[in-house]
């Protein structure tokens, strides 16, 4: 069986959708940042959740596996295990909630604050490189109405 590409799709060649052309770029924007955090030897999702707990615990604020899930836009049993890892890495410590003991309480340890602060330049100096021929205030713009509309 053939099928007849025109009848359907509306694009005439598959990098004039949107969606395959954002899924190639994120994807070719991972790679890069997953290798550069080798060197560090953590993976791109373990910086997310890093960088995270940072920002949500700067304050000295309790930060739950759910708020860390809803804040990063990531399933919450994906956080259970990556956070696991990085309890296993002692990069976080994870603690049992003080009044709802379902609840998991996340902070860096001092580790994972150096790492941090090692991680945070290079993926800071990695995204600048790689977004430089975007305009890169229009394209976060964009990427938040998108965020905030879906």
């Amino acid at each position: 069986m053939t099928i007849n590409w025109e009848r359907v799709s509306q694009f005439t060649m598959p990098e004039d959708s949107m969606g395959f052309l954002l899924w190639q770029v994120v994807h070719l924007w991972q790679r890069q940042v997953e290798m550069t955090l080798a060197e560090i030897d953590i993976t791109h999702l373990q910086f997310v959740l890093l960088a995270g707990i940072g920002w949500l615990t700067r304050n000295g604020d309790l930060l739950t596996q759910v708020q860390l899930a809803q804040f990063c836009k990531i399933d919450v049993m994906q956080i259970s295990q990556v956070t696991r890892k990085l309890e296993a890495k002692e990069l976080i410590q994870r603690a049992t909630h003080p009044t709802d003991t379902r609840a998991k309480i996340l902070n860096l340890t001092l580790s994972g604050e150096s790492i941090l602060e090692q991680a945070l330049p290079l993926v800071e100096c990695l995204d600048a490189n790689f977004f430089s021929q975007c305009t890169q205030h229009n394209l976060l713009i964009e990427l938040k109405k998108l965020l905030d509309e879906n």
